[in-house]
């Protein structure tokens, strides 16, 4: 494998998100003008400016709008290259520059930020691995893990056609505790056969869920 190669300054635009002004993190490119942008920067730029590229108004397919190609070239490049933080000045590699932000106490100065508190962290840790217990929506029902939710429905309430909210996707990160469903048990048949916790970290955002299966294909692909 090559060794990092130092950053030099000469280069910083290649690696500059032109919507945030920082360092790209998960770079995709845009297929008509190749502009590179972070994923998350031009997603939010789709929702919010429709089919143009953020950079020079070109066209943006309907399909890119929302699944971008990866710039893997700019990416295995930000794997090698070493670069300045602008806040503290500490030699990092590129790929890793948003995530040295989030201990880099002059940037979170420069923002207003603070570290994260480590006890924190620790409940947030502890409270995931807790099963959470639910009540039953159409009875007096209570304490009931996900499977035992799903069960009782089906032994209990199966031919009824209710209107209601879904109280497992009510307790998760992109849950709405008010949205109904029009038939909360072939709702919770359809959804809820599965516990997500078993598949993904339900506690990471969609970003750092893409960048967590980007690092892990690289890992693979060695």
């Amino acid at each position: 494998m090559a060794e990092s190669t130092p950053f030099s300054a000469e280069i910083t635009e290649e690696y500059i998100c032109p919507v945030c002004q920082e360092i790209l993190q998960t770079p995709v490119r845009t297929q008509t003008c190749q502009h590179v942008f972070c994923r998350k920067c031009f997603l939010m730029a789709m929702k919010s400016g429709g089919a143009y590229c953020p950079l020079c108004r070109g066209p943006v397919s309907k399909s890119e709008r929302s699944a971008p190609a990866r710039a893997s070239d700019i990416d295995l490049e930000m794997r090698m290259l070493l670069g300045g933080c602008m806040y503290c000045g500490k030699q990092v590699k590129l790929h890793y520059m948003k995530l040295h932000y989030k201990s880099c106490r002059k940037y979170q100065e420069e923002y207003g930020l603070s570290p994260k508190d480590p006890t924190i962290q620790k409940d947030q840790k502890s409270t995931k691995c807790q099963d959470p217990k639910y009540k039953c929506p159409l009875c007096s029902e209570q304490n009931l893990s996900q499977r035992s939710l799903l069960e009782h429905c089906n032994n209990v309430h199966y031919y009824q056609e209710v209107e209601m909210v879904c109280p497992i996707c009510a307790t998760l990160p992109w849950g709405d505790p008010i949205q109904t469903t029009g038939n909360i048990i072939a709702h919770l048949n359809a959804r809820h056969r599965f516990n997500y916790q078993e598949f993904m970290n339900i506690h990471l955002d969609e970003e750092a869920q893409f960048q967590k299966a980007i690092e892990n294909s690289y890992k693979l692909s060695r």
